[in-house]
């Protein structure tokens, strides 16, 4: 075991950790849902069964178009970096003015 897999481990594990605090903080809210909103409940069960039909179907579909696996690679990087870069921007510029104004 080197540096890289321990690092991707504790990095794993801290996503879990951080996902369970999420899921045990919304358990009152999805069950307040369930309760006083029974419509809304069933129309989000059926958002996710309708994701996860999707999900499972989705490897089949890109194996249709015949892309290969690079030409892949670079499309969701692109579109990462597309969605990801304004943001990002906007980020550093609010950090540049939040410290220009702490400053004076």
């Amino acid at each position: 075991m080197n540096w890289t897999d321990l690092v991707s481990g504790i990095f794993t594990d801290l996503v879990a950790l951080i996902i369970g605090f999420i899921q045990l903080l919304l358990i009152p809210i999805d069950n307040a849902i369930a309760v006083l909103l029974p419509d809304l409940s069933n129309s989000f069960t059926a958002v996710g069964t309708y994701l996860s039909y999707i999900g499972s179907s989705l490897a089949w579909v890109v194996s249709l178009t015949g892309l290969s696996q690079a030409t892949l690679s670079l499309i969701v990087a692109y579109y990462t970096f597309k969605l990801t870069a304004p943001m990002t921007f906007y980020l550093i510029k609010l950090a540049i003015s939040w410290y220009d104004k702490l400053k004076v």
